[in-house]
């Protein structure tokens, strides 16, 4: 049986701490974290995953990401 778990991602934004909860059955993967936090704080969003006939410097991830000043991202069980 699968049971909904929650989990604590936790992270800096532009040097201060911050954290998030989101709910999964498995623990989220470091990409589902950074699509959350980028969900969690751009107030208009853009479209976040490049076009598969795009050929970027840097997927448009990473840019947002960088962007927003996020680093150290942590993902924990919420116990």
């Amino acid at each position: 049986m699968t049971d909904l778990k929650r989990y604590r991602i936790h992270y800096n934004i532009n040097g201060n701490p911050a954290s998030l909860t989101m709910s999964s059955f498995d623990e989220p993967s470091l990409e589902q974290a950074e699509l959350e936090i980028l969900l969690h704080h751009v107030r208009e969003p853009r479209a976040s995953a490049d076009a598969p006939w795009e050929i970027p410097e840097a997927p448009s991830e990473d840019c947002r990401m960088r962007e927003l000043g996020v680093s150290d991202i942590q993902i924990e069980q919420d116990r």
